[in-house]
């Protein structure tokens, strides 16, 4: 009795093995089914249906996990953005990854057909995060920064793909156009910085010396310096006397020192 539930056991478990190694490749195939759908819908610029197409592929890559060995030996793989419930082969791991990407990839160059950049960048950014070495990614994320004004950081995702691929005409394109930019980019700076210095200078030559140099300063109590001593300290509310009185005081004073 007790073989035969551990039979029956073994039975159900491979049974189980076999469901999920079966759902697992029909999930790969509607992946893929959809993926050629949104490439044909693309081809024939009808961008939102292609848009429909790609962001189904999505419900049948994810929950799955890498195993080292057949169903079941499961081990959460770095990086993956789906969690460890169904285990997958590491071959189906490299397919469940690739249309994953595709997912994210071919979803920007459908925003970038439809003028939506930022949303374009950030789908070429989890592409990449997935494949860094995922050049249409890479390319079409350096469109969008490079529309977005941030030149550098385009000329970074350009530079790589002709690093990886030297022939790439459309790449070759888009950094010279690139480049065009931030040499013109950079002409305006220079001017803008030579405009404020120039105006900086011009202020100082029209302004004087500074207001506490020794050649400039305050020169209201130069006057005041140069009188005597006794007149510059006299107290400032003390009479001065009128010259007909002063006169008659002395005529006074003269009459009354007669004998």
């Amino acid at each position: 009795t007790f073989s035969l539930r551990l039979d029956a056991t073994a039975m159900v478990g491979d049974a189980e093995a076999d469901e999920e190694e079966s759902q697992v490749a029909t999930n790969l195939a509607k992946a893929a089914a959809l993926k050629e759908e949104g490439n044909e819908a693309f081809k024939r610029g009808d961008y939102k249906a292609a848009m429909i197409a790609y962001h189904q592929i999505y419900m049948y890559v994810h929950g799955f996990s890498e195993t080292s060995g057949g169903a079941g030996a499961s081990s959460s793989p770095a990086g993956l953005p789906w969690s460890p419930r169904k285990s997958v082969t590491e071959a189906e791991t490299a397919q469940l990854r690739s249309l994953k990407v595709a997912h994210f990839s071919n979803l920007a160059a459908c925003h970038l057909k439809l003028g939506a950049v930022p949303k374009a960048r950030d789908c070429c950014s989890k592409a990449l995060a997935l494949d860094p070495g995922h050049l249409k990614a890479r390319f079409r994320r350096g469109k969008c920064l490079a529309a977005l004004g941030a030149l550098d950081d385009a000329r970074d995702d350009l530079e790589t793909v002709l690093r990886a691929d030297p022939e790439n005409r459309e790449a070759h394109r888009e950094l010279r156009e690139l480049k065009m930019r931030l040499a013109a980019q950079r002409r305006r700076e220079a001017k803008k910085f030579a405009g404020f210095f120039d105006r900086l200078v011009g202020e100082a030559a029209d302004g004087g010396p500074p207001e506490d140099s020794p050649d400039g300063g305050d020169q209201s109590g130069s006057a005041e310096q140069s009188l005597p001593r006794e007149e510059a300290e006299a107290p400032p509310d003390a009479p001065t006397p009128a010259p007909a009185e002063a006169a008659a005081a002395a005529a006074a004073a003269a009459a009354a020192a007669a004998p």
